[in-house]
């Protein structure tokens, strides 16, 4: 089937209702990385909302397309959603990257995917992001402080945060740090690794949190942030610091260390 045929048919009459609006909408059906790089500068080039969907395999990311992102695939400008189907890409170089980064213009949505072995970390977002049935599983953060920067709005639904490493960390440091509106739910965070260089550095196993954090229905289990309990700067799953609020529902956390809080920091809602 055409793509002009496959957009007829209706295949994407399931795209985002919280994308804009638009006149028309492309399918870019993917196999090989280099498919997927340039379906996205294709679908950048418009400002209407693009789907592109990928088949069940493996995706190799061996350089770096976004440089000033420090990003394996082009920066995300306009409203895109990646269908993965089980897809997975995956970092195998010797040079430092990122795999997403989504400018304060773009909208991403990622479906049924799984994201690994970036090693400055896995998603930088200014955007918008949604994350559904995603895996975010053995990034590294080699030089940054998370496997997931959020300074914009970002979700995660029905995800997987796991066994992700940040070693090492000069500054405060989470597997997610967010300074703007981050939304968590029925997702898990477990056997994540960070380990800090000096005792004045906070570090949280899941999220960071500066700006304001909702997280519902969440497992957090047998994760490690930092060294001996009581020692020099807030180690915990959650740490809340600044101006940074966090909204708590139905959190389980089980196995981490150190364990005597769940929250570090200010008080949260």
């Amino acid at each position: 089937m055409s793509l002009e045929l496959a957009v007829r048919s209706g295949l994407v009459s399931g795209l985002l209702m919280a994308f804009p609006a638009s006149a028309a909408t492309t399918v870019f059906p993917v196999a090989t990385t280099e498919q997927l790089v340039e379906a996205i500068q294709r679908a950048n080039e418009s400002p209407e909302a693009d789907v592109i969907t990928l088949e069940r395999a493996l995706y190799v990311l061996d350089g770096v397309d976004a440089r000033d992102q420090g990003a394996a695939l082009p920066a995300i400008t306009t409203p895109i959603v990646i269908r993965g189907n089980g897809a997975e890409l995956r970092r195998y170089a010797s040079e430092n990257f990122r795999i997403f980064s989504v400018a304060a213009e773009g909208h991403l949505r990622l479906e049924r995917i799984t994201l690994a072995e970036g090693s400055l970390g896995a998603i930088r977002n200014f955007g918008k992001t949604e994350l559904r049935h995603v895996q975010l599983v053995d990034n590294t953060a080699n030089g940054t402080q998370a496997i997931v920067e959020n300074h914009g709005e970002m979700s995660l639904e029905s995800c997987e945060v796991s066994f992700n490493t940040i070693a090492g960390a000069q500054r405060d440091a989470g597997t997610i740090v967010n300074w703007g509106q981050l939304t968590l739910s029925a997702t898990t965070f477990e056997g994540n690794l960070l380990s800090r260089r000096y005792p004045g550095v906070a570090l949280a196993s899941s999220v960071l949190n500066y700006g304001h954090s909702t997280i519902t229905d969440v497992v957090i289990a047998e994760n490690t942030a930092g060294d001996e309990p009581g020692t020099g700067a807030p180690q915990a799953p959650l740490v809340n610091l600044g101006n940074g609020r966090l909204d708590l529902r139905l959190v389980r956390e089980r196995g981490n260390l150190p364990g005597a809080t769940l929250v570090a920091g200010f008080p949260v809602d």
